[in-house]
């Protein structure tokens, strides 16, 4: 965050007051700046119009991180409530004359007569999310409702049922928020509240390509407190901006794959998918061959050879040998070796760690480790799998060059080496294309735990 003049002090005195108890400052920052998305106009106006199509009258609105105020701008109220944190967010626009900005938290204050509440939460992952922000909103929350936010779940999600609890009986709720709400585990608790409740709920999938900066597919979803007929109805947005429903979450006649239990240690079965590995800044614990021998890192010693993506193997491809990863890796240039944490680092090692610069290593994880760069070395898996595609399964092969799995391509494990093309075979013979929620920009994406009930389907058939 960037402050110039003598009200830019003062602005950023303002935030680090107000967020002193959040956690290191760096940190509070990288949450602070991920957080400023503006909502495009069409996208505040589509939410208005479904607020006012169920809503004659409103009293009091309140938009919790309501950044500069646009949706104050649009809807028909008698007074509007935003609240926002960064001030030089809040002072950048004027407001209409019944509408004022708070410079608070925005779970800082009892709240519970809002007639709606509305607006665009921010969207930051669940791993930039500063410790001490995160801590007190979850506590907040369980007292208010009783309901334990998963350590998973990303801001908005805090948001959103900070929104649930801000309202009366009879209020409304409009969001824009993620549409992989209605289906992802760290989602299960918020929805389990709104069913207990009964309330309904319309969700309208927005076009992939409105929020440039956020590679999620958006939705505005609608929490109708007045109506407790327990209705849920999905909407998807067409080329010409208008709406048409939707037989189900998942886009079609089928339900959604229902996601496995999640595994801890002995209870995980012995052929499991598992997530790829995140070491915190993909950017310099991976690395090019180019890159490995400009710095003297000597394979095996330093690094380990690693995929972060499958996207350069042919669909047919069974398996990924060594001679296919030295062509479709090494020799084209991609990110294909991962530095090696779990042994005492050679000096080539530490040189190179000790030139990274400061701003390349600013993410959440990097700064909460006492070693910026140090992670759990992951096992060698028996398949690759990535987690996004848009034909009918995700692209996966047998790893015959042993590979680890990181990012985007999560692995398969237990899989003994004379059955590893027989399980590649049984998915790829699979279309679950129509049973996924939507991700983003024509991408789906097939969880691990939904993967993992897949996998435990074809692994406990009868023959």
């Amino acid at each position: 965050m960037s402050f110039r003049g003598t009200r830019a002090i003062d602005d950023e005195t303002n935030v680090q007051a107000l967020t002193s108890d959040w956690g290191p400052r760096e940190s509070v920052v990288l949450y602070l700046d991920r957080c400023q998305v503006d909502t495009p106009s069409t996208v505040v106006q589509l939410t208005w119009a479904q607020v006012l199509a169920r809503r004659a009258e409103i009293n009091k609105v309140i938009d919790f991180g309501a950044g500069d105020g646009r949706f104050a701008k649009v809807g028909r109220y008698r007074r509007y409530i935003g609240y926002e944190i960064d001030v030089s967010r809040s002072a950048a626009g004027r407001l209409p004359r019944n509408a004022r900005m708070v410079n608070k938290c925005a779970f800082s204050e009892l709240i519970n007569d809002a007639d709606l509440c509305i607006g665009n939460p921010p969207y930051v992952r669940n791993q930039d999310l500063p410790v001490g922000w995160r801590e007190r909103a979850a506590k907040i929350l369980l007292e208010r409702t009783t309901v334990k936010v998963s350590g998973l779940a990303n801001a908005w999600l805090y948001f959103f049922l900070l929104s649930l609890i801000s309202t009366k009986g009879d209020g409304l709720v409009a969001l824009v928020v993620p549409y992989e709400w209605v289906s992802r585990p760290s989602s299960k608790a918020l929805r389990h509240y709104i069913r207990e409740k009964r309330w309904n709920v319309s969700v309208y999938r927005l076009l992939d390509d409105t929020f440039s900066r956020v590679l999620t597919t958006s939705s505005i979803t609608i929490i109708d407190k007045r109506t407790t007929k327990g209705m849920w109805e999905y909407f998807e947005q067409t080329a010409r901006g208008t709406f048409k429903r939707l037989p189900s979450a998942s886009g079609s006649k089928h339900d959604v794959i229902e996601y496995a239990g999640g595994y801890r240690g002995s209870a995980r079965p012995t052929i499991s998918a598992r997530r790829g590995l995140s070491p915190g800044t993909q950017e310099v614990l991976t690395l090019t061959e180019g890159e490995r021998v400009r710095y003297g890192l000597r394979v095996s010693t330093d690094v380990v050879p690693c995929v972060t993506s499958l996207r350069s193997l042919a669909e047919s491809c069974p398996s990924l040998t060594v001679t296919a990863f030295k062509k479709n890796f090494v020799l084209a240039g991609k990110k294909c070796w991962l530095i090696r944490t779990d042994r005492k680092i050679s000096s080539s090692l530490k040189a190179y760690l000790d030139s990274v610069p400061k701003e390349k290593r600013k993410t959440a994880t990097c700064l909460d480790r006492k070693l910026w760069w140090k992670f759990t070395m992951p096992e060698v898996p028996s398949l690759l799998i990535a987690t996004g595609f848009r034909g009918k399964v995700p692209k996966l092969v047998a790893n015959k060059a042993g590979t680890r799995a990181v990012g985007g391509v999560c692995g398969i494990y237990g899989v003994v080496s004379r059955k590893r093309q027989q399980l590649v075979a049984k998915l790829r013979n699979l279309d679950v294309s129509q049973s996924v929620v939507a991700h983003s920009n024509g991408l789906r994406k097939l969880e691990i735990n939904q993967l993992n009930t897949l996998i435990n389907q074809l692994t406990t058939e009868k023959k």
